[in-house]
Formats: C-alpha cells, sequence, structure tokens
C-alpha cells in the first residue's frame, strides 16, 4: 500500500509538470509530518513560488530533489499564496524557526518528527533524508566537549542563554561528565562552586578518599572532589571567589585571580595569585601548600593540623583560613576548630555560610 502510494505521488508529479521520469520513476520520501501553523523557517529558501493550495505546495517540494520542508501562507491576492521551499528543516536550523502567524511550516517526515525525546536537552536532532536515520548534534557551536553535548565550564552554559541558578552537567576536558552547581547570578555569573557550608548538616571531617571523590549534595552541603578541582583548573585558567556570611548576616567575599589545584600525585598543591575583595586575605598563605586530611598528613608543622584542627584543607603549620573545620553556631572556645576566615570574624567565631567557587577567565 506505502508503495502504491509512493507510485501514485509520482505519476501525479509526472503527469502534471510533464516529467520525462515517467518511464522511469525516482521514488522519493514524500510522507510529511503534521503541519505547524504560526511558525516559519526563514534563511534557508530555495525558492519562493505562486500557488493555489498547499497541496500544490507540498508537490512542488517534492518535485525538487533538495526540498525537505515549505512555508505556505501570505496571501498574494485573492487566488495566489507564497510556497517557500527550503532545503532545511526546523531542527537544523532551529534558530531560524520564528512565528508568523501568515504561514504554516512542514517538513518532509524524519525520526526527528517522529520522537521528541530521540536526543538531550542541549542537542539538536539532525535528519538524514537519504537513508532516514537521524544524529544528536551539540545545540551550539563552541565551548563544549563530550557526549551528549556538555558544556566545558558554568560560563559557557551562562553565555549560551543558561541564566538559572542550578545543577548543571559539565566536561571541561573530555572526560567523564561531572554534576556541578553553577552560580549564574553573583558578580556577573558563570560560577561553578566546589564547596558550600550552610547549616552543619553534612561531617567536613572526612578523610583523604572522601576528599577525592567528594561528597554531601549539591542542592545543600557539599565538596566536589579533589580529582574534579584539578580537571576543573588544569583545563581552563580559572580564578576564586570566596562568598562568607556570619550569623548576624554579614556578607563579604574574597576574590583571586589565579586558581590551580594539582593532581593526586602533587597532593592537590593550591596555586593562588592576586587578592581582591572585601573579606581581607586569608587564604594566600596557603598557596603552595599539598592537601592534607585527617589520614594524610601533608603540611609543615610538627604533627598534623587536619588533626588538631578538625578539618581538611592546604594547612600550612598550621592555618589562617579552615572552611572545612567543624561547623559550630558563630562564636565558639576552641581556638581554630570551626569555619574560620581570619580576617573576617577570627579563629574563635565559626561562619554561618561559605561558598568556594571559580570561574574561566574571560
Amino acid at each position: 500500500m506505502h508503495l502504491l502510494k509512493l507510485l501514485l505521488v509520482s505519476l501525479t508529479i509526472a503527469f502534471t509538470y510533464g516529467d520525462p521520469r515517467m518511464t522511469t520513476p525516482v521514488f522519493q520520501a514524500v510522507n510529511f509530518a503534521r503541519e505547524i501553523r504560526g511558525r516559519r523557517l526563514n534563511g534557508s529558501v530555495i525558492r519562493e513560488i505562486q500557488v493555489d493550495s498547499e497541496s500544490s505546495c507540498r508537490l512542488h517540494c517534492v518535485k525538487e530533489s533538495s526540498c525537505v520542508s515549505y512555508n505556505f501562507g501570505c496571501t498574494i491576492n485573492n487566488k495566489k499564496f507564497k510556497c517557500q521551499l527550503s532545503d532545511s528543516d526546523r531542527f537544523a536550523s532551529f534558530k531560524y524557526f520564528t512565528e508568523d502567524n501568515k504561514f504554516l511550516y512542514r517538513g518532509v517526515k524524519s525520526d526527528c518528527e517522529v520522537s521528541s525525546s530521540l536526543c538531550a536537552e542541549n542537542e539538536i536532532c539532525v535528519p538524514n533524508y537519504k537513508d532516514n536515520t537521524a544524529e544528536c548534534k551539540c545545540r551550539y557551536a563552541s565551548g563544549y566537549t563530550g557526549k551528549p553535548c556538555e558544556a566545558k565550564c558554568c560560563a559557557q552554559l551562562l553565555k549560551d542563554g543558561f541564566t538559572s541558578n542550578g545543577v548543571y552537567t559539565i566536561n571541561p576536558d573530555g572526560g567523564k561528565p561531572i554534576p556541578v552547581l553553577c552560580d549564574m547570578t553573583t558578580d556577573g555569573g558563570g560560577w561553578t562552586v566546589f564547596q558550600r557550608r550552610l547549616d552543619g548538616s553534612v561531617d567536613f571531617y572526612r578523610d583523604w578518599k572522601a576528599y577525592k571523590e567528594g561528597f554531601g549534595s549539591l542542592s545543600g552541603e557539599f565538596w566536589l572532589g579533589n580529582d574534579n578541582l584539578h580537571r576543573l583548573t588544569d583545563a581552563n585558567d580559572v580564578m576564586l571567589r570566596v562568598d562568607l556570611e556570619d550569623f548576624e548576616g554579614n556578607i563579604t567575599y574574597a576574590e583571586y585571580k589565579t586558581f590551580k589545584v594539582a593532581n593526586e600525585a602533587n597532593n592537590y598543591r593550591l596555586t593562588l595569585r592576586e587578592y581582591n575583595g572585601t573579606a581581607g586575605d586569608s587564604f594566600m598563605d596557603h598557596s603552595g601548600m599539598q592537601f592534607s586530611t585527617k589520614d594524610q598528613d601533608s603540611d609543615l608543622y610538627g604533627a598534623s593540623c587536619a588533626q588538631y584542627y578538625k578539618g581538611a584543607w592546604w594547612y600550612k603549620s598550621c592555618h589562617i583560613s579552615n572552611l572545612n573545620g567543624l561547623y559550630f553556631n558563630g562564636q565558639h572556645a576552641s581556638h581554630a576548630e570551626g569555619v574560620n576566615w581570619f580576617s573576617f570574624r577570627g579563629l574563635y567565631y565559626s561562619l554561618k555560610r561559605t561558598e568556594m567557587k571559580l570561574k574561566a577567565k574571560e
């Protein structure tokens, strides 16, 4: 039945237009998808003609070997309509598929038309009309790696129109994708958050393996993982921002123009340069230090700073900041065991909220 339909269409075309191929018909894909009213595809029109009806426009598209869609509408006079034949479709040219109440759009039926869930959110479905297949391609031209179309960083997502704070998937180097929390509003947005303290609900006094792999929840308190930190800072030149808040509602920040974390073979050694901000610099003194946890001592002190101050950090001997320390509700009696930033509230005050985030330099 389907073959008969194709044959009848081919014969109709040959008869209507005097096609010399009538004796040897060439069957083309003539099944069309449902019409989409009030929409028009721009920028890829190969020919515009006047027709009496949509069915006539459709036949012109079938006869045109490169036509895969058409716009129909916009009365020229009481008898004729515009028929715009296109060699592209609403998928490949999605940016040019716009609203226009004077037209309807119809494309050749493809896998992309049949299944709206064929591709991921950040991908476009590109039909291959010759063999009736489809492939998924990245929606954006640059700044993306891996499959399916992961952005390299939150800054790239922001640039391409993702302006809401939330969890996204990025891939800085083509390796394993990383789910991250993107801050799209603070100081221009585009920040990848890798540490957050909010309420003390997550234990940060953990071992080397936990800090290597990461822990917590992106919707609450978390550490993204030192392996991920190395990947994020090795793939791009990035800067660091540290947002701090005390229990009295005072908010402050520190920024560092250069931020880099080495690989595990170098114990995730820290590199910082050029402080700016309102919190005061309580981190530059740790630059050049290796990461330490309660079960791996990499500091310069005679004993373990991580064990002594109940945290995990780039301890020297020992610290003037300890943002992975114990969570107290503000003032605490113990010396430097809390979520401390010396130049903002000192070493006997544990902060309410901290966020450490990075962003690729422009």
